[in-house]
């Protein structure tokens, strides 16, 4: 099971990693945006986790393979994302609790679509939440740190890296997981 929460979260890392360096680049202290990151990447994906979980006990195989096809469609927006993610950074404030609120819904709308394949995939909720609120701290802290370090052009291509690493881990999760379903012996991870 540990293999299957880290093959969702590694790449949810690299996401916001990719944003993390983006807004140390601009100068950010790391922990508002970490807390803020932390509470809206672990939430988001309870909602989408419920329906998942409800739409696999019932239907399977389909939801399974609808969820390698959310993931597929996660991990093609993540490419075109990491190509404008500075795009998405300029427009991320903290400076207000509303505007924190609206950075940490931006950010967290993969979460909300990864969701529905984990709860196909049978995850647990606490130990896959636990995991993603553990990892978007962290990473999120660490980026920013990292960004604040770097050059721009530097940044800018450790950012494009990290998005593009997070858009083939779900590409891969995903032909994985619906392959896992047509192809027998394949091993579950």
């Amino acid at each position: 099971m540990f293999l299957k929460i880290a093959a969702f979260v590694l790449p949810l890392g690299f996401d916001t990693f990719a944003v993390a360096v983006l807004l140390g680049l601009r100068g950010m202290r790391p922990l508002r945006p970490a807390a803020t990151f932390t509470v809206f990447e672990a939430a988001m994906p309870l909602v989408g986790l419920l329906i998942g979980r409800l739409v696999g006990a019932r239907f399977e195989t389909p939801a399974v393979v609808v969820g390698g096809i959310v993931l597929l469609g996660v991990a093609i927006y993540m490419f075109k994302e990491a190509l404008e993610q500075e795009e998405e950074a300029e427009k991320l404030a903290f400076t207000t609790l509303r505007t924190a609120a609206f950075a940490g819904f931006g950010i967290s709308m993969d979460e909300l679509a990864i969701g529905f394949p984990m709860g196909t995939s049978g995850l647990p909720a606490p130990e896959t939440i636990g995991a993603i609120a553990a990892q978007t701290f962290v990473v999120t802290f660490v980026g920013i740190l990292v960004g604040r370090r770097l050059g721009a052009n530097l940044g800018r291509r450790a950012s494009t890296f990290a998005g593009t690493a997070a858009a083939v881990g779900f590409g891969v999760l995903a032909v994985y997981l619906i392959a896992q379903r047509f192809v027998p012996g394949l091993p579950e991870i």
